[in-house]
């Protein structure tokens, strides 16, 4: 039976791939247009200069928001403030009841509202502390009441231990949450134990979160909890697609938890993990896990300064079981051995047909030319060069580009080599006809450098953008 579809279908499914901005105007149209307009714009409010810190202009607009959510209270929250003495708004019925619009939950821009509305009021000092916390709080739980379907919820760290809210289990709004960031700065003992009782929660109502993002400050040592709790929501999204972690040590316990997918992860992101006591044995008891990414088509990994080359084994057996299906491989780790690199090359070349995008820190000449040939489905290559880079090598390069590459960004650290006229028009000369080459940005770390103008035309007549950057810092 075909659905038929109303004009408030028709006017949303247009509105909702229409800048946020150019709506303002089609809130003034009609009330069928208002209406539309106001359930898309109310999904996330959105002020500008809010973060990380608001301005004067910021703060004018989140005074606006706390009053009208404040006047979308329950009655017995509005009562509650109104009997703790916090200055309310005269209670009146908004337009809409725009809690029920929410889909994207942040808890550091629900606090910016609260504090907007503390602030301006002029409240005493001594009760602003317990003032804030209670109407951060109460706004927090009568958004979560009032939503029909909050699909992200975005909780920061850098709010000072906050008083969670306690989620009942049949919870409506959360029924089809989607997408979860978790960002746990604050090393205090009450926060820690909030964030994993406030994901613990989550765990029980919510089964298809399909995208988490984790991150932890390296430095603190107490995450054992909160990684336990990771891991239960985890186990129980049998859908998830997308897994970031960022600073954790204890991963082992949040790699445990993907046994219980089915095959659905297709992203995973590794950034500034302490790998120091992961070994050999300990990735080799793990084997149910790798069946898990079979399906995997983006892998990041990331380490800036005091890369443990024992992460090496994790990388490459990750790479190895994606069944050939990754597309997108950014590897950034410093420093790394040559021997490591040149084992990873290998097993890029091996595993990799399908690549589309790849960036990596560094590649000597022969491992340039061998991802070249091997990987012929690149549309994307991003990579520092070795300090042997010269002449040949540039122009070599062109020979041997894969027909489908559009973008190729090279940052030379060949202290005293820099690509100039000549260079170019070799490169230009030695590309194939069938070349789809777009952007050609060349980059010189750690020195100044201006391309010619002869150079930038010669590279735009046959269809090519040169961007270049005048300096880059060498890592």
């Amino acid at each position: 039976m075909h659905r038929i579809f109303g004009i408030d279908d028709i006017l949303a499914e247009i509105f909702k791939y229409t800048e946020l901005y150019k709506l303002y105007p089609c809130v003034f149209v009609n009330n069928q247009w208002c209406k539309v307009t106001m359930r898309i714009l109310w999904q996330a409010p959105f002020i500008p200069n809010c973060f990380p810190q608001p301005d004067e202009k910021a703060w004018k607009f989140l005074k606006l928001l706390a009053r009208t959510y404040l006047l979308c209270l329950t009655k017995d929250k509005y009562e509650f403030l109104e009997n703790e003495g916090l200055p309310l708004p005269p209670a009146s019925p908004p337009k809409f009841e725009y809690p029920t619009f929410m889909k994207v939950l942040d808890f550091s821009f629900i606090y910016y509202v609260a504090d907007s509305w503390i602030i301006d009021e002029n409240v005493l000092e001594e009760n602003k502390i317990y003032y804030q916390k209670i109407l951060r709080k109460t706004l927090i739980e009568n958004l979560i009441e009032q939503a029909k379907n909050i699909q992200f919820i975005h909780l920061d760290g850098n709010i000072q231990a906050p008083d969670l809210p306690i989620l009942n289990k049949d919870t409506q709004s959360l029924q089809d949450l989607r997408r979860l960031f978790i960002h746990s700065q604050i090393n205090e003992e009450i926060f820690v134990k909030n964030i994993s009782a406030f994901v613990k929660q989550i765990s029980e109502i919510v089964k298809k979160v399909e995208h988490i993002t984790i991150r932890a400050d390296a430095y603190r040592d107490d995450q054992e909890d909160e990684a336990k709790a990771l891991a239960e929501l985890i186990e129980v999204s049998s859908s998830l697609k997308f897994l970031e972690i960022i600073g954790y040590r204890t991963v082992p316990e949040i790699f445990k938890s993907l046994l219980k997918q089915s095959n659905s992860l297709v992203n995973l992101s590794l950034k500034e993990i302490d790998f120091k006591q992961l070994n050999q044995e300990t990735i080799e008891s793990w084997v149910p896990f790798w069946f898990v990414l079979k399906k995997l088509q983006k892998f990041t990994f990331r380490k800036n300064g005091n890369f443990n080359q024992d992460a090496v084994p994790l990388i490459i057996k990750i790479i190895k079981s994606t069944d050939m299906n990754l597309q997108y491989l950014e590897l950034s780790m410093i420093p790394l051995t040559l021997e490591n690199r040149s084992e990873i090359i290998s097993i890029i070349v091996q595993f990799c047909p399908n690549l589309i995008h790849l960036y990596i820190r560094t590649l000597s000449n022969s491992e340039i030319e061998s991802i070249l040939i091997n990987c012929q489905k690149l549309r994307v290559l991003k990579f520092y060069t070795e300090n042997n880079f010269y002449e040949a090598n540039f122009t070599e390069i062109a020979e041997n580009l894969p027909p489908s590459l559009n973008i190729l960004n090279i940052i030379i650290t060949t202290k005293y080599y820099f690509p100039f006229y000549d260079s170019f028009k070799s490169f230009i000369d030695k590309l194939n006809s069938n070349n789809k080459l777009k952007i050609l940005n060349v980059i010189k770390a750690g020195y100044y450098f201006q391309v010619d103008d002869e150079s930038k035309q010669m590279l735009m007549e046959r269809g090519i953008r040169l961007n270049n950057f005048n300096f880059i810092r060498p890592y």
